[in-house]
């Protein structure tokens, strides 16, 4: 044997490998630029805003290709001051979106309504929750509270609520995950094509608005969106995409992704591969003004850093100031935890939508 190898008698305890943390390399990333917050007038606002959704369309991969959003009516329900449809709205040449639509029963031969897309976070029931379907009044995370969809019909909106791949609706695999994070799962099998969920799930939504705006009961000028959670991250998303979105409620989701990362905490279907690079949740944000937004968090939010929230919140009031319309943003901190808080929802939305 050579000398300069050298063995070790075998020990009769178990190997003590170090414990080295992923977190570390992840803290070690450089934190994302906030362009935004560079802009020091309106002129310089809105050159980034435009320059901004360039930078996102780059970063966005592959999705097929949109097909028009035919309609199949699977079921329809009187339910006495509302209807329900279960639609199947045809999305591209390979994939469809299950949703309810919601429509009050006084709207025959009345004027037309105000419409809402109405976006499902990591709800058990996904669409079931957020439109009545199914609540458990013993349950605080899935009472009627949540069913901010449901509250939104009733309210008068016509309400359309498409359903994210993984829950109910479109939950297929449900037994191929087992107890697996669906998202993260169909994030895992999606990235291997270079196609984020993502993506696939703001064309999802896109197609619903498509036939909601289309609807004879609906004012396609008067057109909201709201969310909790993943669902207050859709907004975000539907809102910075299409300016048919004439004012949204963002609610839950107040965080950045750099502190998601660093706690491994986010799931993987809420932002485009490489954002970090260029920005953070602010200046997604920022992309929405100068329209209505009313932003929502709930004290003792556990998915919410306060301080984040805060710094936030301030870079959002300077960014609407920027451009003349302080009035137009809102902000709602309630005390009842990670949830939209419809009540205070209800008044922003019909003085900026009318109904």
């Amino acid at each position: 044997m050579s000398d300069s190898v050298h063995e070790r008698a075998p020990s009769d305890t178990a190997a003590q490998l170090p414990t080295d943390n992923y977190t570390d390399v992840i803290a070690a990333f450089p934190d994302p630029p906030a362009p935004s917050a560079a802009c020091r007038n309106e002129a310089d606002l809105l050159a980034w805003q435009q320059d901004f959704h360039a930078t996102l369309a780059h970063l966005r991969g592959w999705v097929p290709t949109r097909v028009e959003p035919v309609v199949e009516v699977l079921d329809e329900v009187n339910l006495g001051d509302h209807r329900r449809l279960t639609l199947r709205i045809a999305v591209s040449q390979i994939s469809s979106v299950v949703s309810y639509l919601l429509i009050p029963t006084d709207t025959a031969g009345a004027e037309q309504r105000p419409g809402l897309v109405a976006l499902h976070g990591h709800y058990r029931h996904g669409i079931d929750s957020i439109c009545g379907v199914r609540i458990e009044s013993d349950d605080p995370d899935n009472d009627e509270r949540h069913a901010y969809a449901l509250h939104a019909v009733r309210a008068g909106f016509v309400v359309i609520s498409p359903a994210l791949w993984g829950w109910p609706g479109r939950d297929g695999d449900r037994e191929r995950i087992g107890t697996r994070d669906r998202c993260n799962t169909i994030l895992m099998a999606s990235a291997m094509y270079g196609v984020n969920p993502l993506d696939l799930h703001l064309q999802d939504a896109l197609a619903a608005l498509d036939v909601l705006c289309a609807r004879d009961e609906v004012d396609a000028a008067r057109i909201g969106c709201l969310g909790n959670s993943t669902g207050g991250r859709m907004t975000m998303w539907l809102a910075l995409t299409d300016q048919r979105i004439q004012a949204c409620v963002p609610s839950g989701c107040m965080n950045t992704f750099r502190e998601r990362s660093r706690g491994l905490k986010s799931c993987g279907i809420q932002y485009p591969f490489g954002l970090l690079q260029h920005g953070d949740v602010a200046d997604l944000f920022s992309l929405i003004a100068p329209r209505p937004m009313q932003l929502h968090a709930g004290e003792g939010d556990t998915l919410i850093t306060p301080a984040h929230r805060d710094d936030m919140l301030e870079h959002l009031r300077r960014v609407y100031s920027m451009l003349d319309a302080s009035e137009q943003l809102d902000y709602v901190y309630h005390d009842a935890g990670h949830l939209l808080d419809w009540p205070q929802a209800a008044p922003f939305l019909h003085r900026h939508l009318g109904g």
